[in-house]
């Protein structure tokens, strides 16, 4: 199948390479939302394709449905301790009624008043409890294995084990408005068909044929920091709506990460899958 984007509107520590199951050397470690993974498991998609969980595969498929690339994952991953993972709100849906939109408002922060080589991540995500699986909508500054640099750039990158898929970053400005929705769009039995983009073009990901995600994150990870000026000043506002299967607005209670130790901390404003708001300060 096809699918179509669904138009909508919507009012912890630095990285530490313990990715222990990449038996790969430190040469070929690649920077990716979820830790360090080895540079041949880690997959640009095209633009307008897809990735489809086709038995113990993942296979990359073009946007005329053209193979790509077959990935052949392994399920060891990388706990949020073990990656860049700063501060962060979470919720799982622990109901019998699956997530069917997470969307997001928010604004791109300035740059970071100091360069030296550091890497954010700031994104949204829905995952397996595990971690096994996570599909995010992806705000970066500096590079990483999709590329990017002294800027920040918006990706959709879906992580599965060993295996990593992204879309080209696109360049984004600071103070830049942004949405993005990750979206179930089919249930066939135990298997959950999911598209995920930023309002912006070429960022949009689906995934075929993969288990039910059920634990949503917003989340900061950082890599390389080496002071408190590598990160934007101020605060990030996220707005936030999110609908079950049903239609019904989520019971959300987030649980919130901080570190206290350089002053980065994530504020639940609004506790709600109607209209939420979560705070993230630097």
């Amino acid at each position: 199948m096809r699918f179509s984007l669904i138009t909508f509107s919507s009012a912890a520590l630095i990285g530490l390479l313990t990715h222990s199951a990449l038996a790969a050397p430190v040469s070929s470690l690649v920077l990716t939302p979820g830790g360090y993974h080895a540079s041949n498991k880690v997959h640009p998609v095209p633009t307008g394709g897809r990735v489809s969980h086709v038995g113990s595969d993942i296979h990359v498929l073009d946007t005329s449905d053209n193979l790509v690339y077959i990935a052949t994952p392994t399920t060891t991953v990388a706990t949020p301790e073990q990656t860049g993972s700063v501060t962060d709100a979470h919720w799982l849906n622990t109901g019998s009624i699956p997530i069917y939109f997470f969307l997001n408002t928010w604004n791109v922060p300035p740059v970071p008043a100091t360069w030296h080589g550091q890497t954010i991540f700031l994104f949204n995500a829905i995952a397996l409890s595990t971690f096994e699986a996570s599909l995010q909508t992806v705000l970066q500054y500096g590079g990483s294995a999709a590329g990017g640099g002294e800027y920040w750039a918006v990706a959709t990158w879906y992580l599965y084990g060993s295996e990593a898929f992204y879309t080209t970053p696109v360049e984004v400005t600071p103070g830049q408005s942004l949405a993005t929705s990750i979206e179930l769009i089919e249930v066939n039995g135990t298997v959950y068909d999911y598209l995920a983009a930023f309002d912006v073009a070429g960022t949009e990901l689906g995934v075929n044929g993969g288990e039910q995600l059920t634990l949503t994150t917003k989340t900061l990870e950082s890599y390389g920091v080496t002071e408190a000026s590598d990160y934007p000043t101020g605060e990030t506002e996220f707005s936030i709506n999110i609908l079950l299967y049903n239609n019904d607005f989520a019971p959300v209670s987030w649980s919130v990460v901080d570190d206290p130790a350089d002053g980065l901390s994530t504020t639940v404003n609004t506790n709600s899958g109607d209209g939420g708001v979560i705070t993230i300060t630097y």
